[in-house]
């Protein structure tokens, strides 16, 4: 693929003697939002959590930008330009609204950058703003949502994981997440996406991975995803 951003060949990820993750390969090309779907239990979340430098693969490499990252960490993952929105948001509800985003910016050094990452965040989600002395555990489910991208944009990030960005949440709010993650792009910021609103993650991707149990069984266009007969019937309810 052309200017890839990310790189993953032949990941493996075992738990033990099950091996959830079983020599998939992808990649993903810079400036773009690429979707992974598939089922409960398919590996898409522990896929996200090997490149993020959470969970140390069994085999197979992970690169970014052309350099393997596979014994990184997270933190040092992080600090290169990879973020995740994990599934469920893993706020911290305690901490008011200013300090969760901080806590994205934790390993940023330069203040005025910070500042100007506030206001980027502020930008996409102007509700965070009204809500920064707040607890995040007062928040509703689609402002933690809001807020746990926003942290993870605090990092001034080069491509953004989000683990399930949609779910849980009203279809109104729905709508507004999906749009925040194209106004992300159009600001540049490459976007990997794992959603179970498969049709709603395909209209907005440009390329897609089918991921059944461990092993990626579909890929193409999200174009030709979404008028593949198979994706229609098993993932749209078409």
């Amino acid at each position: 693929m052309a200017n890839e951003i990310l790189s993953v060949d032949e990941l493996q990820v075992s738990y033990g003697v099950i091996k959830a993750v079983k020599g998939i390969t992808l990649s993903v090309e810079e400036g773009s939002i690429v979707t992974i779907i598939g089922s409960n239990g398919a590996g898409k979340s522990t896929t996200l959590g090997a490149v993020s430098g959470l969970i140390r693969p069994s085999g197979g490499k992970v690169s970014f930008r052309g350099n393997n990252i596979n014994r990184l960490g997270a933190a040092r993952t992080a600090k290169l330009g990879i973020s995740l929105v994990p599934e469920g948001r893993r706020i911290f509800s305690n901490l008011t609204v200013r300090e969760n985003l901080l806590m994205g910016a934790y390993n940023r050094k330069d203040k005025e950058e910070i500042e100007g990452n506030f206001e980027a965040v502020f930008s996409l989600f102007p509700v965070l703003k009204e809500r920064l002395k707040q607890s995040g555990g007062t928040l509703s489910g689609g402002e933690q949502q809001m807020l746990a991208i926003g942290r993870s944009l605090m990092a001034n990030p080069d491509l953004i994981m989000m683990d399930e960005p949609s779910l849980g949440l009203a279809p109104i709010v729905v709508e507004e997440v999906f749009q925040a993650i194209q106004t992300l792009n159009s600001r540049g910021v490459t976007i990997l996406l794992v959603e179970q609103n498969a049709a709603k993650a395909l209209e907005i991707s440009k390329y897609a991975y089918v991921l059944e149990t461990g092993k990626i069984t579909l890929q193409g266009s999200a174009k030709e995803l979404l008028e593949s007969e198979e994706v229609r019937k098993v993932y749209l309810g078409i």
